[in-house]
């Protein structure tokens, strides 16, 4: 196959979202160091998607710079979805933040927010302190 003939990839911004944190746990195991991240809340808004991260309904499970962050999310007719997030933590940026590339997962009732767990997104974020909370941009593949 040409390269010509290969199909470009296109995204396009469907929401961010900001996970509020109350701080890193990190655990030594035989295996591994671990790091536990409870959410405590957080916000979600753009053209496709407005709400609210539930406070106490997740965390980040992240082991080797790779996250795992199941949580639950709440759009903003009340109707709960469903969110697990895997990616990785990269170094860090100029001021000192990690950057993360990750892919959600989620889980949706039918309706208007099926297309959810259709989809595949690309996000991209940034974890912050004081306070401690991290923002990813959602990106959909079309």
């Amino acid at each position: 196959m040409a390269q010509s003939d290969i199909p470009a990839i296109n995204l396009e911004y469907a929401f961010s979202m900001r996970i509020e944190n109350s701080g890193r746990i990190v655990f030594e195991g035989e295996m591994r160091s671990r790091v536990f991240e409870p959410a405590t809340g957080g916000e979600v808004w753009g053209p496709k998607l407005q709400g609210r991260v539930v406070p106490s309904s997740g965390a980040d499970y992240a082991s080797n710079n790779m996250m795992d962050a199941h949580m639950m999310l709440q759009a903003s007719d009340g109707t709960w979805l469903y969110m697990n997030l895997i990616g990785y933590e990269h170094s860090l940026t100029e001021n000192g933040a990690p950057y993360f590339r990750v892919s959600p997962y989620f889980d949706a009732p039918e309706g208007p927010y099926a297309w959810l767990a259709k989809t595949v997104f690309i996000g991209t974020g940034e974890r912050h302190q004081n306070p401690a909370h991290t923002i990813i941009h959602f990106h959909e593949l079309l």
